[in-house]
């Protein structure tokens, strides 16, 4: 009949891309995320860059160092018009020429490079931190988008179980009816449940292939890519609410961020305040010039050679715009302290927040367990009372859906579970070391 190779097509596809595939395990998905992920990568980009900045070279601790030459050669001839006549001239041709090597060097401008380079060397820092932020949260991401590909995987394997036991009821039912045993009432139902089994499993699939998709995208792999992942998972159970909150306030990235910040803020007030101060610069060189003139009448050509070298210092006595700078930098600084006392509220928050979910979580996880071994027990009891004609087929059914939503539960709680875990060690700073 054209449902049964319809379910058996079915069936060779879901099982299809499993056969002499290597699974791909968490640790695997994670080590190709860290080296190809988009997301890292352009924040690896945007650290070096950080990094370059916070150089001496970039930040005035060298002197300026500095060459030029020049060359000019003129030539003309012409006429002198006079009241009586007009004499030509010959051609004159004339030559100047000079080179020169300096190098300058700021000694003092009143510690404002000093305070600049503290703050490039906190923005490094900070960028560093970012960076981290950027990992801890992509890892998060990875581990949901895995371990949802992994619990469609457990559910293919279920839907799959569902339509045989399905199959195995139509034939049952049809051969009874053939006989005189059952009704045809009996036969379309089946018929009805093992389309419907049919049509959950298709769209298993297709949310399966969407899901490895988003997965290969993390992982910065082909998005076609066809993928089977492992399953395996270890859950903690030992984590602990005063150690949860007690890290989290230490640890937290963003905690930490806020912290460099402030301090970036207190070098800004220190930097703008440094233009209240003189700048002393020094500066020496040597340099060469000379000129050549063949067609002077007394002098033909001369040179000046010989080093130099000097002192300059400049002094703002008074500038309105740099005490608004400073006062902003203060207001700045006042308000990144205020967004620090919101921040560690929030973090404490959703350190709770996090562990309770996370054991709550643990106690859904055993009693799923407990669930499933029920509907199991109670599903395997029914098929033999149907098998003997002691129930019904919509009894058998139930047993058969109550099994199945049992074992999905427990599927989904168990990486639920997981990414509770996930979730508290992303908030405790210790997901990425």
């Amino acid at each position: 009949m054209n449902y049964k190779n319809t379910t058996m097509m079915i069936l060779l596809l879901a099982g299809l891309s499993a056969w002499g595939q290597e699974l791909l395990s968490f640790d695997k998905a994670l080590e190709l995320t860290l080296a190809n992920n988009y997301a890292i990568s352009m924040a690896e980009v945007t650290n070096e860059i950080a990094v370059n900045n916070a150089s001496k070279a970039n930040n005035d601790f060298l002197p300026t160092v500095a060459a030029s030459s020049g060359y000019n050669w003129t030539y003309f001839d012409g006429e002198n018009r006079l009241i009586t006549e007009t004499r030509q001239f010959d051609a004159n041709n004339s030559y100047n020429y000079n080179a020169a090597a300096t190098v300058s060097y700021t000694l003092f401008n009143g510690l404002g490079r000093r305070y600049t380079y503290l703050q490039n060397k906190e923005s490094a820092v900070l960028s560093q931190m970012q960076l981290q932020l950027v990992i801890q949260n992509t890892v998060v991401e990875l581990a949901t988008i895995f371990h949802e590909v992994a619990r469609l995987t457990e559910s293919i394997d279920f839907l799959n179980e569902a339509v045989n036991i399905s199959i195995d009821r139509l034939k049952r039912a049809e051969y009874q009816y053939e006989y005189g045993q059952a009704k045809k009432l009996d036969v379309l139902n089946a018929k009805v449940d093992l389309n419907t089994d049919s049509i959950n499993l298709i769209s298993g699939l297709q949310q399966l292939e969407n899901a490895k998709r988003d997965l290969n995208f993390v992982m910065g792999q082909e998005v076609s890519q066809d993928i089977m992942v492992d399953n395996a998972i270890a859950i903690r159970n030992d984590l602990l609410k005063d150690e949860v909150v007690t890290a989290a306030e230490s640890q937290n990235i963003q905690l930490k961020i806020n912290a460099n910040n402030l301090r970036m803020n207190e070098y800004a007030i220190d930097a703008s305040k440094s233009t209240w101060m003189p700048s002393i610069n020094a500066n020496a060189g040597y340099q060469y010039r000379g000129t050549e003139d063949p067609n002077g009448a007394f002098l033909i050509g001369s040179s000046n050679y010989g080093p130099q070298a000097g002192l300059s210092l400049n002094w703002t006595i008074f500038n309105g715009a740099n005490q608004t700078q400073v006062k902003n930098a203060k207001l700045n600084l006042l308000s990144q302290q205020i967004e620090g006392k919101s921040l560690a509220q929030q973090i404490k928050s959703q350190a709770l927040n996090s562990f309770t979910t996370y054991k709550n979580q643990l106690f859904i996880l055993n009693s799923q367990a407990d669930n499933v071994a029920t509907a199991q027990d109670n599903f395997n009891r029914s098929k033999e009372a149907f098998t003997l004609g002691q129930i019904n087929s919509i009894e058998f059914r139930q047993a058969q859906l109550n099994l199945l939503n049992a074992e999905q539960a427990l599927s989904a709680a168990k990486y639920d579970a997981k990414n509770a875990e996930f979730q508290v060690l992303a908030v405790m700073g210790i997901l990425v070391e």
